[in-house]
């Protein structure tokens, strides 16, 4: 099968971008997952206040300037795109694709940054109202709590394994080699090295 893109060849393994791929389309669908429950926890919830419960849902804990409704859901869903685009990059093994995959781990990197901060803001609003203790929230605020932290630990993760496989694929997209490789190989395009000399055969 040919390469989707017909560029240069990386000259380095590739290898570390399977795992890693693997790694964001395993939280991915557990970020998909979580918020998913998450959402219908706040749903069922604010039907629940209709018959006078004094129950709190994340759906309030909405901020206008930072949506953190469903937030798992389209994080998870660019986490899938990564993984998915990480094991094609190592199929083709080519210079544009490790490029486009280094941008595509550096905007993981700040949407797993968003996933685990706004998992912070839950928490932060019980600890407002002096609700620390899980004996003090109902029974759907503690789900809440708990699919929160769980969602805060896949955004860390996510965001250290984003964070390697955008240095992996920096350095297999050849930006971080230096001045001197680049002057080196451009003039190995302008003057290329002579052929090998081969001594004729003798004549008897």
């Amino acid at each position: 099968m040919e390469n989707i893109y017909s560029t240069k060849l990386v000259s380095r393994s590739t290898r570390f971008a399977v795992p890693l791929g693997i790694l964001l389309i395993l939280f991915g669908m557990i970020s998909i997952i979580l918020s998913s429950i998450d959402l219908s926890n706040s749903r069922s919830t604010i039907s629940n206040n209709q018959f006078n419960q004094t129950t709190v849902s994340s759906a309030y804990s909405e901020q206008s300037i930072w949506p953190t409704l469903a937030k798992g859901i389209w994080c998870g869903l660019f986490f899938l795109a990564v993984g998915i685009f990480s094991l094609i990059a190592h199929r083709e093994k080519t210079l544009t694709a490790m490029r486009i995959l280094s941008f595509l781990g550096f905007v993981s990197m700040f949407l797993s940054l968003f996933l685990f901060l706004s998992s912070i803001i839950v928490f932060q609003r019980y600890i407002f109202e002096g609700r620390t203790n899980a004996n003090q929230r109902t029974s759907m605020e503690q789900k809440e709590v708990i699919i929160n932290v769980l969602l805060f630990v896949s955004g860390v993760l996510t965001l250290i394994i984003s964070l390697i496989l955008t240095i992996g694929s920096l350095i297999c997209g050849q930006f971080c080699q230096t001045q001197n490789e680049e002057l080196e190989n451009l003039a190995n395009v302008l003057h290329p090295p002579p052929p090998p000399a081969y001594s004729a055969p003798p004549h008897y």
